[in-house]
């Protein structure tokens, strides 16, 4: 535990700190600066996830030409599949690392925006770094984003008040911006074509034929895009509204960072490389 407090709490609530002094005591603005920077500190990862997008689906079509292949040869099947899957499986865990990262971010920034609601500058202090200044003894940080208490939650006030409204709207973008963001990096990773072809192939299954597994990862990946951002808004509801801002500025920031990736970097090299 006081490890992770070491390399995540700590360093989260200095970097905190820091960007609220910059932006001169505006903590609305350290949250958008921080969802930001850890973004971009995740930037090499993006570009290895993308690159795990192709690599499954190159995984796809080399277990299906394997199983053409050796149709007929069960122990000789499995073998080539073991092969495949060593090798191309490292990759693929890889890919979780920046969900891994993103988790233990968003716990540790959750008890800083807990420890400053409760205990304001005096949470900060036992554990600033030594460039960092301290607060004065009863600091009380400024919270407020245009009317919203960033470390209130939705939860907190009663429902068909009107200070409940922003709260909503705030949690709301939060389901919204993870959906679409879901949705951008679903649409640019797949094309018309491998569709068409996934449709064709489908329709030529036997009846007692096994359902191919990239085909059934796809159709759980399509059903969580949609359960997920419901999860997310519920969750949401209960968060502070420091956290709801930082998830919807981080999620916007990716659907940008797709769109960027894919159509300045990542499509005109494949047209090169065509």
């Amino acid at each position: 535990m006081d490890i992770l407090n070491i390399l995540f709490y700590e360093p989260i609530f200095n970097a905190v700190v820091v960007l609220y002094r910059f932006f001169d005591n505006q903590f609305w603005l350290a949250v958008i600066a921080v969802a930001l920077l850890s973004r971009l500190i995740l930037f090499p990862f993006t570009i290895r996830q993308i690159k795990m997008a192709e690599s499954s689906k190159e995984f796809a079509e080399k277990s299906k030409e394997i199983k053409r292949k050796y149709k007929n040869q069960k122990e000789k099947q499995q073998e080539e599949l073991m092969k495949l899957q060593s090798e191309y499986l490292p990759a693929q865990l890889a890919g979780c690392l920046p969900l891994v990262f993103q988790l233990i971010f968003f716990i540790n920034l959750y008890k800083v925006i807990n420890n400053i609601v409760k205990e304001n500058g005096n949470a900060f202090n036992d554990l600033a770094y030594s460039f960092v200044p301290k607060f004065e003894p009863g600091y009380q940080f400024n919270l407020d984003f245009f009317g919203i208490n960033l470390g209130a939650t939705a939860s907190q006030f009663n429902i068909g008040t009107m200070e409940i409204l922003p709260y909503v709207i705030l949690v709301t973008l939060v389901g919204l911006s993870q959906f679409l963001s879901m949705r951008v990096m679903m649409n640019l990773r797949s094309t018309k074509k491998n569709e068409a072809e996934t449709n064709k192939r489908s329709n030529k299954k036997n009846k007692n034929e096994t359902e191919d597994f990239s085909e059934i990862l796809e159709q759980s990946t399509k059903q969580t895009m949609f359960l997920m951002p419901v999860l997310f808004t519920f969750f949401a509801y209960n968060l502070p509204a420091g956290l709801n801002l930082y998830w919807t500025v981080q999620s916007t920031f990716v659907i940008i960072q797709q769109l960027v990736l894919h159509y300045f970097i990542m499509k005109p090299k494949q047209k090169i490389e065509a």
